[in-house]
């Protein structure tokens, strides 16, 4: 019995190409049907056979027409119809005519999409009543502001409000405010806003005795707004205006916050220039058009609403900071929404705040945070599952392109009719390309792009979108840096790129790199991160030495964004305080019970740089590298001591070092000058001392 079914549609002869491919692909746990105009007349063949195939899924191999079967497909009395496009991946293969690589790429799209499945998470919620602030710096958008108050309860903010034209209604409130910030999200908004005029114009009543009231003239009569500059500040406008108390000078540079549940924000460069916007937040600076589609938007934001937390993290294992001193804050650096934040020892992410980009999981060395909603386990497993279809079905060489959702539908097709063969060159890449679509293209990082290559690709892409490029580009260029330098040390080298979206002829430009050679790995992905890459590293490296004469002995420099490494320690310095053995998340650095001694183990460093910030001497130094073999696993020491025993009672109460260093600095001190022994006695003997000394003075209580 078959698992999935697969339904290709030849489309009236002009999937040919799949036609062919059809013949000859053979994927275990997937039984392929090509079903002429299946979205038409043949639409009852594919539902027919969905219904009756008993514990399968059903998939259409094209998304053109997914509202159609959507919309016959009763999904309270059978199995929903999932949707993937095969033909439009097909058509954009740089070897699309080949059919044997047509095949192969047929099998590996098929048998990704069949194989992923990822299990629900929890939901953050967010609730919105309708307030919404319209940001303005003049009266332009108050009559879209008037129009949107139809529906929704609209304040309108204006930093210049003199040009306004009050409505006869009040069912649109002006105020003349400009905002200084803005946090927060859907349902929840904080607007730091100050006067920019003396008049309140929530609680103006729109009465006009300021006006005949004003010595000199200085109140509007449409926005009864107060020119400063005119103005005498006589007070005659407050006396007119009375017990309303509309009118004030004194708060004009008070600070005041305001709620919202959505923000449409008409300035530039805009409340959230610096990060990516939150949810509930429109930016349309001078646009109409925008302007227009965020007030649709608004309307249809009202209620309750979900959204899936993106994250699982794990405090414990986190190598952000220990006893105030901060060690790694990757996270925080690379989350574009500001949703990550210090926490003490640990970190806090704010789930209403975060988007899902997932570059928090990528960047982090300990996996103390990691996607949940569509995890590396997973993501990896189908990887695995396509790339054995592939070279089941011929495959030659196989390039893995991961992506994000916001790419054009089609961007694939767009792109190979765009390239340009290169000058005297085949304009054909011999690479067949299996496109992935992720929740975002920072969602995965180097654990899920090594294990990809173990698992048989030759090469692996990451291609952002403009907006993915300008948020992600430097945080995954980081990781693909040290990625490709431990690749290029073990012969691998240009297995990994990123790719924006406007270089996307390179996906179909000819390519000097061969295949990898490596033969496919077994092994399956852990739920730790660096277990992960252990394993895909290990894999890849016994390929590699399969090849070399002298094997790896030494380690491999890496930059400085490795997440493995060693620690350098002066000897000269260091005390053996062992502060850097309480301070390390990941027990790199620990003691021995039995002597003075620090020791190391390299597999466990993360390089978050927390013992060099805890060590009081200064004397440890971060070398990012891998260190391959059993060498990383053994327990190396970095420096040791002889004990130093009291010249009291002989009992052993520090390290040699730690006394001489401790004797040189202090034994000078008034304190000690006269009795500077004592600093090498434990603490008993030293108390013990200072008693029984007849030439040194005792102060005692005297009791009344």
């Amino acid at each position: 019995m078959t698992n999935s079914d697969v339904f290709v549609c030849g489309c009236q002869g002009s999937g040919e190409t799949i036609d062919k491919a059809l013949q000859n692909v053979n994927v275990e746990g997937i039984r392929f049907v090509s079903a002429q105009r299946a979205c038409r007349d043949g639409i009852a063949t594919v539902l027919d056979a969905k219904n009756k195939t008993s514990g399968a899924r059903c998939f259409v191999g094209c998304t053109q027409e997914q509202a159609v079967f959507e919309s016959l497909v009763d999904s309270t009395t059978s199995q929903a119809v999932e949707f993937f496009n095969l033909r439009g991946l097909l058509r954009g293969q740089p070897s699309a005519q080949n059919s044997t690589e047509a095949a192969a790429t047929v099998a590996a799209l098929a048998a990704y999409e069949t194989d992923f499945q990822v299990e629900p998470v929890p939901a953050v919620l967010f609730k919105s009543q309708g307030r919404v602030a319209i940001v303005a710096n003049s009266d332009k958008q108050l009559h879209h502001a008037q129009t949107l108050a139809n529906n929704l309860t609209v304040d309108l903010l204006v930093s210049d409000p003199s040009g306004v034209v009050l409505p006869a209604k009040r069912d649109l409130n002006v105020q003349a405010l400009h905002v200084d910030a803005a946090e927060g999200y859907l349902g929840a908004f904080t607007l730091s806003t100050r006067k920019t005029n003396p008049v309140d114009m929530e609680m103006c009543t729109r009465c006009g005795a300021c006006v005949d009231a004003c010595p000199t003239q200085s109140i509007s009569k449409e926005s009864l707004t107060i020119d400063l500059n005119s103005c005498d500040q006589s007070g005659a406008c407050i006396k007119a205006c009375g017990d309303f108390k509309a009118i004030s000078f004194a708060d004009m540079s008070a600070v005041t916050a305001r709620q919202y549940d959505m923000v449409i924000d008409c300035t530039m460069p805009g409340l959230f220039a610096d990060r990516q916007a939150p949810l509930g937040y429109w930016h349309v600076g001078d646009s109409d058009q925008l302007l227009l589609e965020a007030m649709l938007d608004a309307v249809q934001t009202v209620g309750e609403f979900e959204k899936p937390k993106f994250f699982d993290y794990k405090s414990n294992i986190c190598a952000h900071s220990r006893s105030n001193k901060e060690g790694c804050s990757n996270c925080i650096d690379a989350c574009s929404t500001k949703a990550i934040k210090s926490a003490g020892e640990k970190i806090e992410v704010n789930p209403h705040l975060c988007l899902g980009c997932g570059a928090c999981t990528t960047v982090c060395p300990t996996g103390a945070i990691q996607f949940a909603l569509s995890p590396a386990t997973v993501q990896g497993r189908s990887i695995k599952t396509a790339l054995k279809a592939f070279r089941a079905n011929g495959g030659k060489k196989a390039e893995v392109l991961l992506h994000g959702p916001d790419l054009e539908h089609n961007w694939l097709e767009s792109a190979k009719k765009a390239a340009k063969p290169a000058s005297g060159k085949s304009a054909v890449s011999d690479f067949s390309l299996l496109p992935i679509e992720l929740n975002h293209s920072a969602s995965v990082g180097p654990d899920l792009w090594l294990s990809a290559l173990a698992f048989g690709a030759d090469r692996v892409t990451v291609m952002q979108s403009a907006v993915e490029a300008s948020h992600y580009g430097e945080p995954l260029a980081a990781q693909v840096g040290w990625v490709n330098a431990l690749l290029e040390a073990i012969g691998l080298q240009h297995r990994v790129r990123v790719l924006h979206i406007g270089q996307t002829d390179l996906l179909f430009a000819p390519s000097d790199l061969q295949a990898s050679g490596v033969s496919p790995a077994s092994f399956e992905l852990s739920s730790n991160k660096r277990t992960r890459m252990e394993f895909a590293i290990d894999h890849l490296v016994e390929h590699a030495q399969a090849k070399s004469k002298s094997g790896f002995s030494e380690p491999i420099a890496l930059p400085s964004a490795a997440p493995f490494g060693a620690v350098l320690v002066n000897k000269d310095k260091c005390t053996l305080c062992m502060s850097c053995t309480s301070a390390c998340p990941a027990s790199a650095l620990i003691d021995n019970p039995e002597m003075p001694q620090l020791r190391f183990i390299e597999r466990n460093c993360v390089q978050c740089g927390l013992c060099v910030e805890t060590c009081p001497e200064n004397a440890m130094q971060l070398v990012p590298q891998l260190l391959l073999g059993p060498a990383a696993r053994e327990k190396r020491v970095l420096n040791e001591s002889q004990p130093f025993h009291c010249i009291s009672c002989g009992k052993a109460f520090g390290t040699k070092h730690m006394i001489d260093n401790m004797f040189a600095k202090l034994s000078a001190h008034s304190m000690f000058e006269r009795n500077a022994n004592r600093l090498k006695m434990c603490a008993d003997c030293r108390v013990t001392d200072m008693y029984s000394a007849k030439d040194e003075m005792t102060i005692f209580e005297v009791k009344k």
